[in-house]
């Protein structure tokens, strides 16, 4: 499985779980500010890049950004295209599979001791809100890809904003790789966040369409409650996602 299918598959499995819904803004949050419900029908994007039809053995000898710029025929200036999978260093996806597959294992060995009957055992039945099942953290961690520190780039993925209000504007907001992440749980890895600063500020039209966003990527490490970061974006375009 690859890290693209990965997060498609766990875009379907949140939204099936948590039956649709947001996870509920606490009391003393204002309605306007509450994370707005996805879309009946909506579905993640699976993000692909032309390149992936080329060889695995021409793909193979991109080893630093230099290369890499050569290889995507990046002129200077022009961002560097990347997709979420770049932005983990060797090793780091396949320690994040058996992170989860391990957390997975465990979470339906507690809802079959829990269960009271084999519906209650299925794992993809509905989580109760509040529930002791309704939870889980953030797995993975910090690591980055050093050669893509300081290096302008351009990626799709979602937007998260801190303020749901349909009025505001955001100077800071999360950017990541499928539809719900940060507001249901779980978030993805530090390293599969980016922590975005905009200036000016931009109002979001529509927090559940995919996005292309470009800007100078930094390894960065941030902290909030909708999920820690590993990697910051200063921001110089944002547009509707369009197939390459």
């Amino acid at each position: 499985m690859t890290l693209r299918s990965f997060w498609v598959g766990a875009a379907v499995a949140i939204v099936s779980a948590c039956g649709g819904q947001t996870v509920a803004p606490a009391q003393n949050t204002a309605q306007a500010e509450a994370p707005p419900p996805i879309p009946e029908g909506a579905e993640t994007v699976a993000f692909e890049r032309v390149a992936d039809a080329v060889p695995e053995a021409e793909k193979a000898s991109t080893q630093t950004v230099t290369e890499a710029t050569q290889y995507w025929g990046v002129k200077d200036g022009d961002p560097l295209p990347i997709m979420w999978e770049d932005l983990m260093p060797e090793g780091s996806e396949e320690a994040l599979m058996k992170e989860y597959e391990e957390f997975y294992a465990m979470l339906e060995k507690r809802y079959a001791a829990n269960a009271k009957s084999l519906v209650d055992a299925d794992p993809y039945a509905k989580i109760e809100e509040g529930s002791e099942f309704d939870y889980m953290p953030q797995l993975g961690g910090f690591e980055t890809v050093e050669d893509l520190d300081g290096v302008l780039i351009r990626m799709p993925g979602y937007v998260v904003p801190f303020d749901f209000s349909t009025d505001s504007k955001h100077r800071e907001f999360l950017f990541v790789p499928y539809m719900g992440a940060c507001i249901h749980t779980p978030p993805p890895p530090p390293n599969q966040i980016v922590f975005v600063r905009a200036d000016p500020a931009i109002k979001i039209a529509d927090i559940w369409a995919p996005y292309w966003i470009e800007g100078t990527l930094m390894t960065e490490k941030t902290e909030n409650e909708l999920g820690d970061t590993a990697y910051a974006l200063t921001m110089s375009k944002i547009e509707d996602y369009t197939t390459p």
